[in-house]
Parts: C-alpha cells; sequence; structure tokens
C-alpha cells in the first residue's frame, strides 16, 4: 500500500506521459514509461552498489546532480511556456501539452525524455534504498530481498503508467481542442517549473 500511495503521487513523470497521450500516440508515451523504468532500475541498481551513499555522504555531489535535474526539467518548462505564449490563431496553437518539438517526439526520443526526467533526479535512488530496505522479509538479507524489492516497486510503477495512459487516452478526443491543449501548455509549464525549482533548493 505504501508503495502505491507514492508511486501514484502527481510528479514530472506523470505530467510527461499525459502530455504524450494528448499528443496522440500511446506507443510514444510507452516508451516514455519505459525509459522512466529503465532510469529508476539503473537508479536502484547504481543505490545499491553505493552510490546513493555516496551521494547522501557528499552534499557538493548532490547538489550537482540536483541542479542537472533542475536545468532539465527548467528547459521543459519554458518549451511549454513558448507554446502556451503563442497566439491562439497561430500554427502552434493546437501542439500538444508535453515538453517536446512541435511535429512530436519518435520513439527513441520518448524513451530518452522518460530516461532523463527520472534519471535527472537523484533523489529517486535515494529514496528506493531508505524505503524498500525496511520492507525486507524476515530471513532474507538485505543484497536479496532490495534487489527484489526494487523490481516489484518498478513493476507497480510501471502498471500505473500504463494504467494512466490509457485513462488519458480515453478522454484525450475531449482534451484536444486548441484551447485546452493551450491551458494544458500552460499547467505544464507550472508544473515543470515549480518541480524544477523544489528540486534545485532541495525540497
Amino acid at each position: 500500500m505504501s508503495s502505491l500511495i507514492v508511486i501514484m503521487m502527481p510528479g514530472p513523470d506523470l505530467v510527461l506521459i499525459t502530455g504524450l497521450v494528448l499528443n496522440g500516440s500511446l506507443r510514444v508515451a510507452t516508451a516514455a514509461a519505459l525509459g522512466m523504468i529503465t532510469a529508476g532500475a539503473v537508479q536502484a541498481g547504481l543505490g545499491a552498489a553505493g552510490l546513493a551513499a555516496l551521494l547522501a555522504a557528499s552534499p557538493e555531489l548532490f547538489a550537482a546532480f540536483r541542479w542537472a535535474g533542475a536545468l532539465v526539467l527548467l528547459g521543459w518548462a519554458v518549451l511549454a511556456l513558448r507554446r502556451f505564449s503563442r497566439p491562439a490563431g497561430s500554427a502552434g496553437a493546437a501542439v500538444v501539452a508535453a515538453p517536446v518539438v512541435a511535429a512530436g517526439p519518435s520513439e527513441r526520443q520518448a524513451f530518452v525524455q522518460g530516461l532523463l526526467c527520472t534519471g535527472s533526479n537523484p533523489k529517486v535512488g535515494i529514496f528506493l534504498m531508505a524505503f524498500l530496505p525496511q520492507f525486507v522479509p524476515a530471513g532474507m538479507t538485505p543484497e536479496a530481498g532490495v534487489p527484489l524489492l526494487a523490481a516489484c516497486y518498478l513493476a507497480l510503477g510501471l502498471i500505473w503508467l500504463l494504467t494512466w495512459m490509457r485513462l488519458v487516452h480515453r478522454l484525450a478526443r475531449h482534451l484536444r481542442s486548441p484551447r485546452t491543449l493551450r491551458v494544458a501548455d500552460g499547467l505544464t509549464a507550472v508544473v515543470f517549473g515549480v518541480f524544477a525549482v523544489r528540486l534545485a533548493l532541495g525540497g
């Protein structure tokens, strides 16, 4: 239950996935989701290897990772804000609310976006290494239990993202008017901007 609550909390990943689905392609959104899960797996692996402990023990290194992630989110916020600022009658008015180029990303580009969206936040790996060990079953060593729990956590995360994508896709036909997409661009810019500031400040 605790894992589900954490997984379902809104964040940059969910904003990115929503925007990609509104762009009309479940395949592209799925590629981004796979990129997010891959980044989570890499962070869990690095955390198990000791990088999470190193980041936690080195404020300067952790701050550098935080600022890099904040810059990625801020860049996407600026792109969404530029689309929002276009006149309603311009050719870009119907561009979707996703931090992507106007023509929409390819599946490979979406995978990289998902990878960066999750991978640029060092708190993910540290959280997994701090959250999961307390749930290791009795009689199982942390070395065996934590990777197993991380795999279950990431599987639940992927299921949630795929479920959310389907829900948004079913509603997409009601959300693709130029005005709605423009409002979504504005909300996207705000959400990514807020998360960028929070990450930069360590909140």
